[in-house]
């Protein structure tokens, strides 16, 4: 048994999925990364020769697991589901929750309590927005890992924005205690975490494990259904009314999760062994 993992460069120096492909090895299993820069990919033999002289030959494995968003890591993907080789998450799932504008659309017409939003092709647009929508936080389409945030206060506050010529998501900025409750997810099995908040949080403070109730399970599961995902992560704000949707992603770091490499392991084999 082989089995390769897609890895974006700067997720090598992240918790995962390094902790898994150690996991892998410690237990025999042959594991190699497949790190998509300065390489090119042969979409006829499914070879991607790297500058370094390495080839490797996505048909050889058993399985493909991705925490990628590079471009050609993504052509890869789409190869390796054409060929029905096994991917965890798969490039159409990753597609889905890639694109923020869209992960929003699907959210919404799912009925998916999620944070109140809205799009527009240039920031200053939001201006128009009723009062009570701000404060707002402003995301990139293609941002993650809290990548581009921008608080806006004020209507006014938006005028001198440089936001470029990328589609803007603007969502309504929920309150809290300065924490964000992560619903992590492997399969059915369904952790989470209160986690400081990007926007208001102390980055300092621990993750804070703690016992998901049966709504954070059905919330957590329904965003995988929408989207076809195997492992992921769903960002919330607790309220009154329970956990609001931020956003869904694929392959985040289980921060603070015992034995999460273990887990997702275990889940791995076994999609490979059905």
């Amino acid at each position: 048994m082989k089995i390769g993992f897609i890895v974006e460069t700067r997720y090598l120096r992240q918790e995962m999925p390094g902790a898994v492909i150690n996991t892998f090895k410690r237990r025999g299993i042959d594991t190699e990364v497949i790190c998509p820069r300065e390489s090119y990919f042969n979409p006829k033999e499914g070879v991607l020769k790297a500058e370094d002289g390495t080839e490797l030959n996505l048909n050889h494995y058993e399985a493909i697991v991705s925490r990628n968003r590079n471009p050609l890591g993504l052509a890869m993907l789409a190869y390796a589901d054409t060929a029905k080789i096994l991917t965890i998450n798969t490039h159409a799932s990753v597609q889905r929750v890639r694109n923020k504008a869209k992960m929003g659309i699907s959210l919404a017409l799912a009925g998916v309590h999620c944070a109140p939003t809205f799009l527009a092709d240039h920031a200053s647009m939001l201006s128009k927005l009723p009062q009570d929508f701000f404060p707002l936080i402003l995301k990139a389409t293609y941002g993650d890992n809290s990548q581009g945030l921008r608080l806006i206060r004020r209507p006014e506050d938006l005028g001198d924005l440089h936001w470029g010529n990328d589609l803007v998501l603007a969502q309504h900025f929920l309150t809290s205690d300065g924490f964000d409750l992560k619903l992590y997810v492997c399969g059915k099995t369904v952790f989470a975490a209160r986690k400081p908040s990007p926007i208001n949080g102390d980055p300092k403070a621990p993750a804070q494990l703690i016992e998901p109730d049966a709504q954070m399970v059905k919330l957590a599961l329904r965003c995988g259904e929408i989207f076809g995902l195997d492992i992921y992560g769903v960002d919330t704000i607790e309220t009154g009314d329970g956990p609001v949707v931020i956003e869904v992603n694929d392959f985040p770091n289980f921060t603070g999760i015992p034995k999460a490499a273990d887990i997702i392991t275990d889940y791995i084999l076994s999609r490979i062994n059905r």
